[in-house]
């Protein structure tokens, strides 16, 4: 099999990091993790660097990026969320942030502009990395990492919310019921200190988030994994990560995804 030369670097536009080797037919993809606002869209905003913590991912990049195959984003979902159909991706209402003001003022339709050329930006280099693993293995797994604040499941009346999540209900489980299965068993295997491992399915969110639509309408031969992860890892309010923890889900996590995809 011909070598693919391995790219890695920050997109020109600065929205997100790659680092791709294309050594096994996987991408692992942390698409909130980014926490960055533009001075100009900064002064504009309602929202401090806490507030917008709450609603990001915090730490996923951490969990994902030494892996040979990873894509981790650089700029908050306060500025576009790339889980969100290209029409709803801007938060400029409070119905677009879980009935949150995100600006004070309204940002200009330039700087609009420029984030929509960021979030094109995002899915342009994803399908064509996607499609030259589909080329190289004739398939491809992505790991769709995401987190969830704990205090909004418990709110909702979930007393325990599992540590891990799987999002299936875009899955086609008829096609990939036994490889989605053994990545339940993968992240039921992850030890974490002090925290008891409960792994579920469609159970906080069930995965019909734009990534995973997108994505897998690509081709029948990708499989997108949504992953929720709950904030153990972390205080969710405050924004702090708690190092030991989050030191033990990012080796439990990559082990997990090198397992998962060396079955393949």
């Amino acid at each position: 099999m011909d070598k693919i030369k391995t790219i890695a670097g920050t997109d020109p536009l600065g929205g997100f990091t790659y680092n791709l080797d294309f050594s096994l037919p996987f991408i692992a993809v942390a698409i909130h993790a980014g926490h960055h606002v533009s001075e100009e869209l900064l002064c504009h905003m309602a929202l401090d660097s806490n507030q917008r913590k709450f609603e990001e991912d915090t730490g996923t990049d951490l969990m994902i990026k030494d892996l040979g195959n990873a894509v981790w984003a650089l700029e908050s979902r306060a500025v576009y969320d790339l889980n969100r159909s290209r029409d709803l991706t801007l938060p400029l209402t409070p119905e677009r942030f879980w009935g949150t003001r995100v600006y004070n003022t309204s940002p200009t339709p330039q700087m609009n502009k420029k984030s929509l050329r960021n979030y094109d930006a995002f899915y342009s280099f994803m399908e064509t990395s996607i499609n030259s693993i589909l080329d190289r293995f004739g398939l491809c797994i992505v790991y769709d990492i995401h987190s969830y604040n704990i205090s909004r499941q418990q709110a909702k009346g979930i007393e325990s919310p599992p540590v891990f999540n799987l999002g299936s209900a875009l899955l086609n489980k008829s096609k990939w019921g036994k490889i989605i299965e053994l990545w339940l068993e993968q992240l039921g295997a992850i030890s974490l200190p002090g925290i008891k491992t409960i792994v579920a399915e469609n159970h906080v969110f069930s995965g019909k988030a734009e990534f995973c639509r997108r994505i897998s309408s690509m081709n029948q031969r990708i499989l997108v994994l949504p992953t929720e992860i709950s904030k153990v890892y972390m205080d969710e309010i405050k924004g702090v990560v708690y190092p030991d923890i989050i030191l033990s889900l990012k080796k439990g996590l990559q082990n997990a995804i090198l397992s998962h995809i060396k079955q393949f």
